[in-house]
């Protein structure tokens, strides 16, 4: 079978078990049994179709049965159940990608049950008792040799389960029992609950999903937030099914009581909603932020001895170099950095392009290490210099786990006085932004837990640079958005969280999310003219300006006297074409802002649509007395006086305009001379226009004909137009010969 052929059986047959047309799903999964030879499962199956087909004789012959429904449940249940491990062993049979690859290996040479774990785990706890009676030689040479075994142990439990067949009962009690055994170590922890989130990515398993929710309360931080990320992207993928497992139900009932569960359901939605940005956080610091620190560095004499690129940070620049802070006021890039630092301190993933590239270390070939906890790596135990640096590292929160190793790779490569340097500025910034930290999250219930972004970040980081990464489903870039589904919203449904959620995606500029999350806060707010006001904005910025209109009308009604909606009526009323409306409301926003000169422009431009020029002249006439920006009046004066046969005045404003002309001015005068019967400059006019338009002739002649009309309107003859686009289309000599 092709991967193609079985992505499409797996999609007949979850819809046909889901609208519960159960004999065609009997009859796919038989078709798929037979290219796989698994008798067991095939037993199963036909012993599963013949109590089906009891319970149908027994319905048919109008036989009473009080179980019925709770028999069909329990069908449909062992149906997704045998469906799962049969698309599961045809993927493992015939697919080539990563995951499937390993699984094939794992299941042939790998395969540690709960009592060789133990005993391996307590063959530590024995060597670490003995540390204290060897000299520091002595311990530095076991010690590594320990951390040798962790690595080994880890990496064979995080396989096991990552490509584990789907889990009985008794397997979700040992791997429960060796999480809270006291002899389990805490990498081991986050590492088993994140192979459990993987596995489940790639097939539904009841025990694997219960083992997350036995820790989602968990007092251990990172094990408590890899199990709720677990959780929210198990109930994502597999929301349709929950109804059908009583467990999983009352699991998730239960700890939804708990607040703090809830509180870290909306930040790992946060977090996620921010990682959206962090492709436009890497453009912008590629396309933007380095260009213009290159091009400092290139236009300035002295850049060589005030600037160096590798001195060039995320973080205040005071204290440094003061022609430093002219060259950056000067180029724009504090407002950059500024935004950057602001978006760092949020919780967005600044470093993934800073590290994206540092991730072809060997270290990286197990999968396991992309979401390893940062600890000392064995090659610093025992040399103080690189254990202090590893310590630095461990405590900065703004890095998550797989960048650190990165870090610390690179910097360990690196000479030592460039290494001690880096480590000061390091634990400086890491020190300083604890501080900033610390004093925001206290009062903002925006502010992501960083334990919650580091896991995140990690996940991302494994899913968009792993060289295999196309092998996985991409969890960052799939839908359904978190809120829309079901069980999810059921969790973060009060106002409070609803309104959190949607004011995220509001200031991100996920405007379709934002305005979905402000709608359902409308059902009950019916009187908070402020989020009409932002749902009107969402839509105007979606383009759906007609149902934005209403949206604003709807926040007048209950704040009539809102400047910033009044205007936004007007705007939507102007964008529609309805200038009667606009101009009403322009003018309405004029009482209350008289000063405001983009409104007396505005103004000007609903007068002039309704073609009343007198009266449109007369406010442009004012925006140009009193603005100190003349030439968006200038402009509309001299068309405004074309409209009206001021020829000489049109002509005037127009090269008032001078160095700010664009090439649609230059039209508009060639327009006038051709009125002025001054057809050689007409002519020249045009010519310049089309030569700094970058149009094509087809694409020129296509604005100069939407002209035509006016042009006729003030005297030119319609017979003469064709022989003025070909004077325009001939070489220019022929104007001046």
């Amino acid at each position: 079978m092709t991967k193609q052929e079985i992505n499409k059986y797996t999609e007949d047959i979850n819809r046909l078990i889901e609208n519960r047309n159960l004999a065609q799903a009997f009859s796919l999964l038989y078709s798929i049994l037979s290219n796989l030879q698994n008798w067991q499962l095939q037993d199963r199956l036909y012993s599963l179709e013949s109590t089906y087909k009891t319970m149908l004789n027994y319905y048919v012959k109008g036989a009473e049965d009080s179980e019925r429904d709770k028999v069909y449940s329990d069908i449909i249940q062992s149906l997704y159940v045998i469906a799962d491990q049969v698309i599961f062993q045809a993927k493992t049979t015939y697919y080539n990608s990563l995951f499937y690859d390993k699984r094939r290996i794992n299941k042939l040479y790998y395969k540690e049950n709960k009592d060789q774990v133990y005993a391996a785990l307590e063959d530590i706890e024995g060597k670490i008792a003995l540390l204290s009676l060897l000299d520091n030689n002595e311990q530095n040479d076991k010690l590594k040799e320990i951390e040798k075994q962790k690595e080994i142990i880890s990496q064979n439990v995080f396989n096991n389960i990552w490509l584990s067949d789907i889990w009985n009962s008794s397997d979700k009690e040992n791997w429960i029992n060796i999480i809270n055994d006291q002899l389990s170590f805490n990498d081991l922890s986050c590492l088993i609950i994140t192979a459990t989130t993987l596995n489940l990515m790639e097939v539904f398993d009841e025990n694997k999903a219960l083992l997350l929710f036995s820790f989602a309360s968990d007092e251990n931080d990172d094990i408590r937030e890899r199990a709720i990320v677990g959780i929210i992207l198990f109930l994502r993928k597999y929301n349709n099914r929950l109804h059908i497992y009583p467990s999983l139900g009352a699991k998730l009932k239960r700890i939804a009581q708990d607040a703090k569960f809830i509180n870290s359901i909306r930040h790992i939605i946060l977090q996620f909603i921010l990682s959206k940005e962090t492709e436009k956080i890497t453009k912008k610091i590629n396309d933007e932020l380095l260009p213009e620190v290159m091009k400092m560095k290139n236009n300035n004499p002295k850049s060589g001895d005030i600037f160096n690129i590798e001195d060039f940070k995320i973080d205040d620049i005071e204290d440094k170099n003061p022609e430093w802070r002219n060259i950056i006021e000067e180029s724009g890039i504090q407002d950059k950095l500024q935004e950057l630092s602001e978006l760092q301190l949020e919780g967005a993933d600044i470093m993934h392009s800073s590290f994206a590239h540092l991730k072809s270390f060997p270290f990286f070939n197990e999968v396991t290490n992309w979401f390893k906890p940062f600890s000392t790596p064995i090659d610093a135990i025992g040399d103080k210099a690189l254990t202090n640096l590893s310590e630095i590292i461990k405590a900065s929160t703004m890095l998550c786990n797989s960048d650190k190793y990165s870090f610390f790779m690179s910097l360990s490569q690196m000479p030592e006085s460039y290494r001690s340097m880096m480590t000061g500025q390091l634990n400086a910034e890491t020190n300083a932004i604890k501080e900033a930290m610390s004093a925001e999250l206290n009062i903002d219930s925006k502010k992501i837990n960083y334990k919650t972004r580091q896991y995140i970040q990690d996940l991302y980081r494994f899913l968009k640079i792993h060289p295999k990464r196309k092998d996985f489903e991409d969890i960052f870039d799939v839908s359904p958005e978190f809120y829309k589904v079901p069980s999810i919203y059921n969790l973060i449904n009060d106002d409070e969280d609803l309104l959190i959620i949607g004011e995220y995606y509001f200031d991100k500029n996920y405007f379709t999310e934002a305005a979905d999350i402000f709608n359902h806060l409308l059902e009950t707010e019916i009187n908070n003219d402020a989020l009409y006001q932002k749902k009107g904005y969402c839509l105007q910025m979606m383009g759906n300006i007609e149902d934005a209109l209403e949206a604003y009308q709807k926040a007048e009604l209950i704040n009539a006297n809102n400047t910033w909606t009044i205007k936004k009526l007007a705007f939507c009323n102007k964008a529609l074409k309805r200038y009667d409306d606009a101009l009403f409301y322009y003018k309405k926003v004029e009482k209350l802002n008289p000063d405001n000169l983009s409104i007396q422009l505005n103004i000007g431009h609903c007068y002039f649509e309704l073609k009343d020029y007198e009266q449109a002249l007369k406010y442009y006439f004012k925006v140009e007395y009193l603005s100190n920006n003349k030439v968006k009046a200038q402009k509309a004066i001299a068309w405004v006086s074309f409209m009206l046969g001021k020829y000489e005045q049109a002509s005037s404003y127009y090269d008032k305009i001078g160095d700010d002309a664009n090439y649609i001015d230059f039209l508009n005068k060639g327009h006038i001379k051709l009125a002025q019967n001054k057809t050689t400059e007409a002519i020249k006019n045009y010519h310049l226009s089309w030569s700094i338009s970058n149009l094509s002739a087809e694409n020129f002649l296509e604005v100069f004909n939407n002209d035509v009309p006016e042009l006729i309107k003030v005297g030119i003859k319609e017979y003469e137009i064709p022989f003025i686009i070909d004077s325009i289309l001939y070489e220019p000599k022929i104007a001046t010969d």
